[in-house]
């Protein structure tokens, strides 16, 4: 409800078949070390998180993707003019527009192609992608009993078709609310959440010369153990992401061993016991 969804649609950035940029140049050939010469034998270290497949990962950001493309696709977007039908045992919400959209997205879903069991040969998957849900248009009475409801019936509708969903929730305001736990609840309803920390507005970051090539980072809060017998576990939670003219990049942050401020004129004076000035270190001292 906060964004047009078709505009949104119109936005995207147009995704590019290879990769073009200066990351898949052949790389030059590294500089022999003369001292320590066991380090040449050893790989280069590369801190980025890459896939194992370029497709859906690199895109043009100058461009977006062309109409003629999209006119092509079976897109639904839901603007919140529809009321539910009564169908599907969705039942009923304080706010009817929670309804309304999980009666739109039980619809979709009930297709032959994303139905898992049905003997469709040609299957599809459908994606999901919900903007904002949580936010200050969804307030009511009754909003936390109706966003719970709303993503568990959401998430048994993924479950039993050919789906996946993609929601983006403002747990900043959410932690403002009457209910202080509802974004610990939330959260615990998601296979997988990560919150995005972004350095724009915040001077501290932009002033550490440490995060100067980043604009954020990355927090990954929750790994569920989705069809598997345990969850999985990254080699380090510490990512920091930016964003390039072809994709979103995320690296594993490594902080130099020591930042300290060289200019004297910070420095805190140390008070010394001396003959001569009035307890400062001096060069004249004695």
């Amino acid at each position: 409800m906060d964004e047009d969804s078709m505009k949104m649609v119109e936005k995207l950035p147009n995704p590019v078949e290879s990769n073009t940029s200066a990351e898949s140049r052949p790389e030059q050939e590294p500089e022999t070390m003369r001292i320590a010469f066991r380090y040449n034998q050893l790989a280069p270290v590369d801190s980025e998180q890459k896939s194992s497949t370029p497709l859906g990962h690199y895109f043009d950001l100058t461009k977006t993707i062309p109409s003629t493309t999209l006119d092509a696709q079976d897109i639904t977007c839901w603007n919140g003019d529809e009321r539910p039908d009564g169908s599907g045992g969705i039942g009923s919400f304080s706010n009817p527009q929670y309804a309304s959209l999980l009666s739109c997205i039980h619809r979709k879903a009930s297709e032959q192609q994303f139905n898992s069991t049905s003997g469709e040969s040609a299957k599809s998957v459908l994606r999901i992608s919900l903007n904002s849900i949580g936010s200050p248009s969804w307030y009511d009475k009754n909003f936390s009993t109706d966003f719970l409801r709303f993503i568990a019936l959401l998430k048994a509708i993924v479950r039993n078709t050919l789906s996946v969903c993609l929601i983006t929730v403002p747990l900043h305001l959410l932690r403002h609310l009457d209910d202080h736990q509802l974004h610990k609840k939330v959260i615990n309803l998601f296979d997988f959440s990560f919150e995005l920390e972004a350095f724009a507005g915040q001077m501290e970051e932009h002033a550490n010369p440490a995060f100067k090539e980043y604009h954020g980072l990355l927090n990954i809060t929750k790994i569920a153990p989705f069809n598997s017998l345990a969850a999985f576990h990254p080699k380090t939670r510490d990512l920091a992401f930016k964003l390039k003219r072809s994709k979103f990049v995320i690296e594993k942050l490594h902080l130099p061993p020591d930042i300290a401020d060289d200019d004297s004129g910070t420095k805190m004076q140390v008070p010394t016991l001396s003959c001569a000035s009035g307890g400062m270190k001096s060069k004249l001292d004695f």
